[in-house]
This record gives structure tokens, sequence and C-alpha cells, in this order.
């Protein structure tokens, strides 16, 4: 398939780009620790928050603790220990890049101690989303295997097509502080608050296509 002029310009400036992995993942350490909550066979339900225990149940993932107030993810004991200890958020940054907007996606990895304290985290860029001021985008990740995303890969590659695992993973991403946008997309974008995790790369797209029904 034959490079668009687009994507030239993106396999340029995608080499240009200064890792940021250290940086996010002292950000989330610092601001961002998932409140979570682990709930043995017995329904003794631990709170990593404020250390409480409390019966719990329910099945709603997500409770209100009744000793802190957070509200905090149940997750069961044998998921919390076939995942030794460990889990997984996705943030991202938005960034302007030779006029082009730029999404940096990056997956954080956070790892307990054996008496469930937080002992690290580690974070690695695993895709970027360029998109133009009207709405064009290409897509440069991880290398991928059967639409996978290869742990020990360490090198960015340009997609030209199937770019469904990016897309998702950027939708659901948490956007990081220091948000720089378009002038375009800010006009059309009344506050940060709407890019919420979900539907933030869609979100931003759509804003950025052109409105032929006005012309």
């Amino acid at each position: 398939m034959k490079t668009i002029p687009l994507q030239e310009t993106v396999r340029r400036l995608d080499r240009t780009l200064t890792q940021k992995d250290k940086e996010v993942a002292v950000w989330v350490i610092d601001n961002a620790r998932p409140h979570i909550a682990i709930r043995q066979n017995n329904l003794v339900t631990v709170c990593f928050c404020c250390g409480n225990t409390m019966v719990y149940a329910g099945k709603d993932r997500y409770v209100k603790c009744v000793d802190c107030g957070r509200t905090v993810e149940i997750i069961e004991e044998q998921d919390w220990l076939e995942s030794k200890r460990m889990m997984s958020r996705y943030f991202a940054s938005l960034e302007v890049v030779d006029g082009i907007q730029l999404m940096r996606t990056y997956e954080v990895i956070l790892r307990y101690s054996a008496i469930n304290r937080l002992k690290d985290a580690s974070a690695r860029e695993v895709c970027r989303h360029w998109i133009t001021s009207d709405g064009r985008c290409a897509v440069t990740s991880l290398r991928k295997f059967t639409g996978f995303l290869i742990p020990k890969a360490t090198s960015m590659k340009l997609r030209k097509d199937l770019t469904e695992t990016e897309d998702h993973i950027a939708n659901h991403a948490v956007i990081l502080p220091g948000v720089k946008l378009l002038p375009e997309l800010k006009m059309k974008l009344a506050t940060v608050e709407r890019l919420m995790p979900g539907n933030t790369l869609t979100n931003i797209r759509n804003l950025l296509e052109p409105d032929y029904s006005i012309i």
C-alpha cells in the first residue's frame, strides 16, 4: 500500500519525539493510584486506600468504602493472585507537534507487595494517534501479532490499516495534565472534561471532522 503524505510526515516526526515513560509512571504514583479493594472468599473485603476491612456480598464492581468514603474497584482475591498482584491502566497525553494533534497513549503497570502495598510502577508508550485539523488520522504503535501488543516490543511502526486495538486503548485512556490542543479543536471543545475515558479519541476526531452540512 502506498504511503500518503500525512503518513510520510508522521513517520518523520515520530523519530523526533522524546520518551516520557518515567515521567508518566511517577505522575501516576503521585496522583492517580487506583482505588481498589480485594474481596476474599469469605466476602471480607480490604480497602487498599485506608486498610479498612468490610464484608461486601454485592455484585457492583465499584462501591464506596464505609471507612474512608472513597469509591473502590472490587477485585476478587483469586483474580488478584493470578495477576501476580499487578494491574494495568492506560493514560494519554495530548500535544501539538508541527501543527498536528498528537495523542500519546501509555500503559502503566502497578505492582504490589505480598502485604498489598504498592511497590513500584512502570510505563511504556504503546501507541500514537496523529490527527490533522481536518480530522485525518495516522497511527503508529508497538509491533503487533494477531492484533495484540507484544510486551517486549520497543519500536513504533506506522499502521496503514486495522487500528482497532490502538483506537480502543486510546479511547479508554485517562488524559494526563498539561493538555495542549490545536486551535481548531480548542474552539470546539468547551472543557477538557469532555474528553472522558471511553470515547476520548472518537470525540477528538469527530470534533475535527469538517461539517459539510454548512457548505
